[in-house]
């Protein structure tokens, strides 16, 4: 793997981006009808507190010289995103609650926000993938889909495993992790996600 493509691979799956793959995963593959004005609304909310907001606060903040990189490649530089960020799943998540969707939608961006308090709490002592938790998360919610529902969703779930691989490969290459933060970043959302969904 070159540095390009390791690159490429670590903005495309980036982990902002799943929360709306997430939700739209619950929409697309759970038995129940979503209006479209409901659906678009819903889109609009999960991409403006998942991905703008967060966006425009680690923005501000460098600018601020509060963090130092935008990459957020230390521990000290996630600490403030993180609580930050974390508010803003969890404010999005109450919102969602209240909107005509399926509860899965609720419960998977509420599992989002305790991976992003658990990482917070871990950068105390090392720095978990965000990445990898982004993507273990949502195999995680496709696992619980395809269980509870009883849809065969097995495609999307090996495509995960496979790209999972390819990122947890990129991010070793650019060196932002070492094994052990990439594991325990892929099961932390793996795992939370999973059980959150499954079982509530």
């Amino acid at each position: 793997m070159n540095r390009k493509l390791a690159t490429i691979l670590s903005y495309v799956l980036h982990p902002a981006v799943y929360p709306l793959l997430g939700v739209l995963a619950v929409i697309r593959f759970t038995p129940y009808f979503v209006p479209s004005n409901i659906l678009f609304m819903s889109m609009g909310l999960v991409f403006v507190g998942t991905y703008v907001l967060p966006v425009c606060i680690s923005y501000l903040l460098y600018r601020l010289t509060i963090i130092r990189s935008l990459e957020m490649k230390t521990a000290k530089d996630r600490r403030i995103p993180y609580m930050l960020g974390a508010l803003c799943y969890y404010l999005v998540a109450m919102l969602i609650e209240k909107i005509q969707l399926p509860r899965e939608a609720y419960l998977y961006l509420l599992a989002c926000t305790m991976i992003i308090v658990v990482h917070l709490i871990s950068l105390l002592y090392f720095k978990p993938s965000a990445h990898l938790a982004g993507i273990g998360g949502f195999t995680g919610l496709l696992l619980a889909l395809s269980l509870k529902y009883a849809v065969n969703l097995l495609p999307f779930i090996a495509a995960c495993f496979f790209l999972a691989g390819f990122l947890a490969s990129a991010r070793l290459y650019l060196k932002a992790h070492d094994g052990r933060e990439l594991i325990s970043g892929y099961f932390s959302g793996l795992l939370l996600v999973g059980v959150m969904v499954y079982f509530s």
